[in-house]
């Protein structure tokens, strides 16, 4: 039993160190964007200036965190990949300015022909560099 217990600590050990150096490592957040959401649950989208991102999707007993990648061409991001959980829908986002959103920005859910797809919801940007 005292073998079980010692290698969970080990484990749980590795694994906050991983976690720990992939945080740091991760480079500094160049755009981040919520979804508005209601009280008990929360979605947010990271873009960080390595090229990276990190979808999270919070409910009231769980978390949700999405990792990959993402290319910016001008005022259109494409993401490698969609989270399983959340309104993010499509992996292609347009920045446009938008009074919809006090911050006056916001992300939209790109259609495949290059229309913003106004059927899904769009993320209102909370900080850009």
């Amino acid at each position: 039993m005292a073998h079980i217990v010692k290698t969970t600590f080990c484990l749980a050990g590795a694994l906050l160190a991983v976690v720990g150096v992939q945080h740091f490592t991760a480079g500094p957040v160049v755009l981040q964007a919520s979804f508005d959401t209601v009280a008990g649950y929360g979605e947010w989208l990271a873009l960080r200036a390595n090229g990276t991102f990190d979808h999270t999707t919070v409910g009231l007993f769980s978390e949700t965190i999405t990792h990959g990648r993402y290319t910016r061409t001008g005022t259109l991001i494409h993401l490698d990949r969609l989270p399983e959980e959340g309104a993010l829908k499509r992996k292609t986002l347009r920045v446009e300015a938008s009074s919809a959103f006090a911050t006056g920005k916001g992300l939209w859910q790109v259609e495949p022909t290059g229309r913003i797809d106004s059927t899904l919801a769009g993320l209102r940007i909370v900080h850009e560099e």
